[in-house]
């Protein structure tokens, strides 16, 4: 009769050990399987973790020098390319400047990066706002507005500002038809950092 309290006893300590180890077990695949937010965790072929952060890319474009004049710290063959990458359809830029905003006021006018070009014959441009370092200097941030014109029959296009806001656009051609469309987009990504996990060799 002793007998049989022991082995109960014994049973009841089995039982505890195995639902120990299946709670362990449990946590240890939490932690494996949990991600950080902001952070996308990617599997690359040859089993390498891969995380892609997003984050804002700011650039400096140009500078104002002590004769008022715009100089390019980025070059504007680079920016050329930028924008080339950035309509990504075919567009050909082939002229870049740094553009003052005809506001009165010469303290809060606004400064905007612009690309022009053609694709297939029709003129496109692009417009971004650019940042004021207080210094006269001018950067570009990947969070600030893109705006596009595209021309239907139209061979030039200018940009309609409000202040220091772009709130339409001018088809330099007046005859029937002709006209320029414009788009704004909420982001850029001219200079968007790209980060990619390394490759085991």
């Amino acid at each position: 009769m002793r007998i049989f309290p022991r082995l109960l006893g014994l049973g009841l300590l089995s039982i505890l050990l195995t639902l120990l180890a299946m709670a362990c077990e449990t946590t240890r695949h939490s932690q494996d399987e949990y991600v950080r937010p902001g952070h996308s965790d990617a599997k690359a072929e040859n089993g390498v973790s891969e995380e892609r952060p997003s984050e804002v890319a700011s650039r400096q474009i140009a500078r104002l020098n002590e004769l008022g004049k715009m100089e390019y710290v980025t070059s504007q063959a680079d920016l050329a390319r930028a924008f080339i990458r950035q309509f990504n359809d075919g567009t050909v830029v082939d002229r870049v400047m740094v553009r003052k905003a005809p506001g009165k006021d010469k303290e809060s006018a606004g400064y905007f990066l612009v690309g022009m070009g053609l694709r297939n014959g029709m003129f496109r441009s692009m417009a971004l706002p650019l940042q004021n370092g207080g210094d006269n200097t001018f950067s570009l941030s990947s969070a600030s507005e893109r705006y596009i014109i595209s021309g239907v029959g139209c061979s030039s296009c200018t940009f309609n500002f409000e202040g220091s806001r772009i709130v339409g656009t001018t088809c330099s051609d007046n005859s029937g038809g002709s006209r320029c469309d414009l788009k704004m987009e909420p982001t850029n990504s001219l200079f968007m950092r790209q980060t990619s996990a390394a490759t085991a060799r």
